[in-house]
């Protein structure tokens, strides 16, 4: 089955490169592909050809083409990213990593991420529709630190348009082909952007309603597909933008506010879940999506930003960029049987300023990027019933009163309220040598201190009950970090870059609290220092580019976890390589695809020896994508892409639900779109030819709550009229 699927693959893109062939003039010349630049590599505007780091830059004509197929940035993400795992498929990212590790997610600079309780929804908390590009820096990033130890996804929401007003509306439908009248999905979006004077803006708005999800028998995927972690079937979606600027006369300031709103909302009808003789006990097999939802209250997420960024560009010969920022993050989890509803709260207050000072009085072409961060984050984990859990699980009695006279002393909860305030001072100098080799290096400091609120310890993981009083308190971080990079122009088609970089995480002191084996005293030593190391090829031809890069990663404080989630703090080195290559065949043609592996290996009894490998939790198998995309007029284009996940053996006791080796599959979509009367019709196909597979996270977990296949073929039809 696979090598005929690989035959029809071949065979269109064979098709694609010969039609493309015929429709080019023989006297056209190859387009030449378009330069980018980026902000997350050092927060300043930089071309990705001059970066001394790897970057993937997922543009926006890229974006638009993967939202015929999916609505998820993590799925984007894995479609196009090398060293991004595949997507998890679900509404939650855990098991989702960069180079092996977390990494930091940023919306328009803002940090998404929540460290302290790590409900893992960065990616999932703001919709494709609101995003104008997405900057992937792979690997250890000082220059924001805050957590991105596997590196920085920095999401560039939409911005205005010069000119006149320009608006849109579209609809759009999705179904499966497996099963069409309960698989429905619509979304409506419509937006508006321009300038009047001295004043910008942009407003948009996207609602989707979806279904059930089926896989390819037809058969009906849970709505919670891996428990508590959430899934994005029979879910409502609203995501609102909004911006306003304001330029001065001479163009050299700017006032920029902002308002993301994203809010998804589950309320299954089968997001019942299955309970045998243990949480994790093995599977008997496809599961089938049972009828009920326990949940008290509906999961999902809801994530707000507000955001006001000021920049001038001439402040006594420096550009400086000063970002303030309030976010409001509410992650819902779905009811586990046995347990109390959970919801992560977190807000954020804080703010970055960025100064771009030159130094040509010195060096010509040099210049020093320095700055400050401030962040205040408080965060919570509650129950939505933990009363009503204790009494069902209970029952009335003396150990029940005891329990509520307890939960009532600690306000309700049993989790700590967990108030983090920090601060990062750094600064970045860049200098060319000489017209081909260019040296960056930088230092950044952070300072962390969070108070840890009263709580209740349930040495038995909640199925005792027996609850014994937390003692909170300060705890502090304090930790340097430091970089140096390389970019060499050997000639005018080969780069050589690499370097040495630091990254820094506190790690999830609210899951640490859970463990049994907790001391309030080792909360300092979660915190992980990760060193480090890559060196890469870039190559850059009239028509096309490619990039070559071999990377490693060493902690001493690595985080994983156990079969019953409880966190492990061992020594871990990670290694891999990464390819991205794209190619303009001629002006009707585009081509390219990334591969990436990695190994990773862990101490687990102290002695210096790497004896077990990590899991596909933290370390996929191989990954290739491959994608032509057709442009042979300018009223139809096509894209055919396909993502392949290798097979990995496992062995290592640190496996959720033991040993499981995980077994391939090879996904294929088709998109196209088309200009139809007076708009365009987009046309998305995933899974086209029908693959009957088992996600990587799914199989990973190896418990009966992700025993469900992926989705089976799924047909999504959008019309676009811009006026």
């Amino acid at each position: 089955m696979m090598s005929s699927k690989t035959a029809v693959c071949g065979a269109l893109f064979a098709t694609l490169l010969n039609s493309s062939a015929l429709a080019q003039n023989t006297d056209d010349e190859v387009s030449v592909l378009e330069r980018i630049l980026i902000e997350a590599d050092n927060r300043i505007a930089t071309p990705v050809d001059e970066a001394t780091r790897s970057v993937t830059v997922v543009t926006q004509e890229e974006i638009e083409e993967q939202t015929a197929t999916t609505q998820s940035v993590a799925d984007i993400l894995a479609n196009t990213v090398p060293g991004f795992s595949p997507s998890t498929e679900g509404n939650s990212d855990f098991g989702q990593t960069l180079r092996g590790r977390t990494f930091l997610t940023l919306i328009d600079g803002v940090p998404q991420s929540t460290p302290l309780r790590d409900g893992r929804r960065s990616l999932n908390s703001i919709n494709p529709a609101s995003i104008e590009r997405i900057e992937v820096v792979r690997g250890g990033n000082a220059a924001f630190g805050f957590g991105a130890t596997g590196g920085t996804i920095n999401i560039i929401t939409k911005r205005p348009q010069e000119g006149e007003t320009k608006s849109f509306v579209s609809a759009g439908v999705g179904f499966s082909a497996t099963n069409f009248d309960d698989s429905l999905r619509y979304e409506l979006q419509a937006g508006t952007s321009g300038r009047e004077g001295n004043v910008d803006y942009v407003f948009d708005a996207f609602f989707e309603d979806t279904d059930s999800f089926f896989d390819s028998e037809g058969q009906r995927i849970s709505s919670k597909p891996l428990g508590a972690q959430g899934g994005l079937a029979e879910a409502e979606t609203i995501n609102l933008l909004g911006k306003i600027g304001f330029n001065s006369e001479d163009e050299l300031q700017r006032l920029e506010l902002g308002v993301l709103y994203y809010d998804l909302e589950q309320d299954p009808d089968f997001g019942g879940l299955f309970v045998g003789p243990g949480a994790f006990a093995p599977p008997t097999g496809i599961q089938p999506a049972l009828p009920g939802n326990a949940d008290p209250v509906n999961a999902g997420t809801m994530n707000l930003n507000l955001t006001a960024n000021y920049t001038h560009e001439d402040f006594f010969g420096s550009s400086v960029d000063a970002r303030f920022y309030y976010t409001d993050l509410e992650i819902t989890f779905d009811k586990f049987p046995g347990f109390a509803q959970t919801q992560i709260q977190s807000e954020k207050l804080g703010g970055r300023v960025t100064i771009n000072t030159p130094l040509d009085n010195f060096i010509e072409g040099a210049s020093l990027i320095w700055g400050v961060d401030v962040l205040n984050d408080e965060t919570i984990q509650i129950g939505t019933d933990n009363v009503e859990t204790l009494t069902q699980l209970v029952g009335p009695g003396p150990l029940l009163n005891g329990l509520l006279a307890q939960l009532a002393a600690n306000g309700g909860q049993t989790d700590p309220t967990l108030d983090q305030f920090a601060y990062a001072g750094f600064a970045q100098i860049e200098v060319p040598i000489d017209e081909r080799l260019k040296v960056s290096a930088g230092v950044r400091h952070e300072e962390i201190e969070v108070d840890v609120g009263s709580f209740l310890i349930d040495p038995n993981f909640m199925t005792t009950f027996a609850f014994t009083p937390g003692v909170g308190g300060t705890v502090d971080f304090s930790q340097t970090v430091y970089n140096v990079n390389f970019s060499y122009d050997a000639n005018d088609y080969l780069q050589i870059y690499g370097g040495f970089s630091q990254g820094f995480t506190i790690g999830d002191i609210g899951r640490s609290l859970t463990d049994q084996t907790f001391a309030f005293g080792d909360l300092e030593s979660e915190a992980q220092l990760t060193n480090n190391v890559e060196v890469g090829l870039r190559m850059n031809g009239d028509a096309w580019d490619a990039t070559v890069v071999a990377f490693a990663s060493e902690s001493t404080g690595g985080e994983t976890f156990d079969q019953n989630l409880n966190i492990l703090v061992q020594p871990e080195l990670i290694r891999g390589v990464e390819i991205a290559a794209n190619a303009q065949v001629n002006d009707n043609l585009l081509i390219g695809g990334t591969f990436a592996y990695l190994d990773g290996r862990v101490d687990t009894n102290g002695d210096g020896i790497l004896d077990q490998g990590l899991p596909a939790t933290r370390i996929p198998p191989t990954k290739i994508t491959a994608y032509a995309e057709f442009d042979p007029t300018d009223w139809w284009k096509a894209r055919i892409q396909g993502l392949y996940v290798g097979s990995k053996t496992q062995t290592e006791p640190l496996v959720f639900g033991g040993a499981r080796d995980i077994e391939s599959y090879f996904l294929v979509d088709f998109y196209s779109s088309f200009d139809v009367g007076a708009g365009t019709l987009d046309v998305g196909i995933k899974n086209l030819f029908n693959e009957e597979y088992v996600p990587l996270i799914n199989q990973a977990f190896n418990s009966q709550f992700s025993e469900f296949r992926g989705p089976g073929t799924t047909a999504s039809f959008r019309y676009t009229i811009e006026f």
